[in-house]
C-alpha cells in the first residue's frame, strides 16, 4: 500500500451518519468542533467520538478546563465511557486538569496530571512538557485523541483573547509534531458562553464543524445537528434530528436525517 495513502486515510468513528458526511471518518491532524447551546445534550457526542476512538486502538488525553474532576468523570459516564477503568487499569487515559491546577484542587487519581501555576505565558510550554515526559512514553506509536473540555471552559480561566492566543499556539505545536505524532483533537465548545467573534474564529481553525441546536417543544427537548464543515471534497452540508436514550444506565445517541435533507 502507498504510505502516503495510508497516512491520510480516515479513520471511521463508527457513527454512521457522520463517517457519510464527512468522508469516511477523521484523517490524521483533524480538529473537529462541537458547537451547541445552553440547554444542548451535543456534549455528549464529544465523548462517544472520544470513546471510539479509544476502542480503535487510541490513546486519550482530556484537557480539563471547567469542572471537578469527579464531575467530569460523570459525565463521561453519560454516554457509557469509564474513565476510571480506563484510565487506571487498561493506562489508556489521562487527564491533565488545569481548572483543579487553576484551583489548588489536589489531583483525583494517578492518571490526572496538574499543571502548577498556570498562566497565559506558561501553559503552553507546561503542557508540551507534560507530552514529552509523560503521555508520549505510554502513548507509544497509538494515535493520540486529545478532549478539551471546554474551549468556553478556556475562555472562563482566561479570557477570550487570551484562548484565541493558546490555541494559535497549540495549532503551531500541532504542525510542529505533526509528521511523528498523530493526534486528533476534538473541541467543545457552548455559543451561548462566548462571543459571536470567537465561535467564527474557531469555525475557521476546525476541519469539521457540527452545531447543535436545541428547543423545548411538548415538555421535551427537541435537537438537530448540523454538520457544516469537512475537508471531504464531496461534502454537502446536512442537518439531522438528534436524540438520547436511556440504555442499561448509560445513554446512546441517534440521529435521523432531516426530511428537508433527505
Amino acid at each position: 500500500m502507498d504510505s502516503s495513502f495510508e497516512f491520510f486515510s480516515p479513520i471511521p468513528i463508527d457513527i454512521e451518519e457522520i463517517d457519510r458526511a464527512i468522508g469516511g471518518g477523521l484523517i490524521r491532524g483533524t480538529t473537529i468542533t462541537i458547537m451547541y447551546d445552553a440547554f444542548s445534550l451535543g456534549w455528549a457526542l464529544g465523548f462517544e467520538i472520544f470513546k471510539n476512538m479509544l476502542f480503535r486502538n487510541s490513546f486519550g488525553v482530556i484537557h480539563n478546563y471547567s469542572l471537578p474532576v469527579i464531575k467530569l468523570i460523570s459525565r463521561a459516564s453519560f454516554v457509557g465511557l469509564n474513565l476510571q477503568r480506563l484510565a487506571r487499569e487498561e493506562r489508556r487515559v489521562k487527564i491533565l486538569d488545569i481548572f483543579g491546577s487553576k484551583y489548588d484542587i489536589p489531583p483525583y487519581d494517578d492518571y490526572v496530571i496538574t499543571i502548577p501555576n498556570p498562566t497565559e505565558e506558561t501553559l503552553t510550554p507546561k503542557i508540551e512538557r507534560v507530552y514529552e515526559e509523560r503521555i508520549y512514553p505510554i502513548a507509544g506509536e497509538k494515535r493520540i485523541v486529545k478532549l478539551i473540555y471546554t474551549l468556553d471552559g478556556v475562555v472562563t480561566l482566561f479570557d477570550e483573547n487570551v484562548t484565541i492566543k493558546l490555541l494559535n499556539a497549540e495549532v503551531a505545536h500541532l504542525a510542529k509534531v505533526y509528521k511523528r505524532r498523530d493526534i486528533i483533537s476534538i473541541f467543545l465548545l457552548n455559543m451561548d458562553v462566548v462571543s459571536r467573534k470567537f465561535v467564527a474564529w474557531v469555525s475557521g481553525l476546525s476541519d469539521v464543524v457540527i452545531v447543535f441546536n436545541s428547543r423545548i417543544g411538548d415538555g421535551e427537548l427537541v435537537e438537530t445537528m448540523s454538520i457544516l464543515k469537512s475537508p471531504n471534497p464531496d461534502f454537502e452540508p446536512s442537518t439531522y434530528e438528534f436524540k438520547i436514550a436511556a440504555n442499561d444506565g448509560a445513554h446512546s445517541l441517534s440521529f435521523r436525517k432531516s426530511e428537508r435533507n433527505a
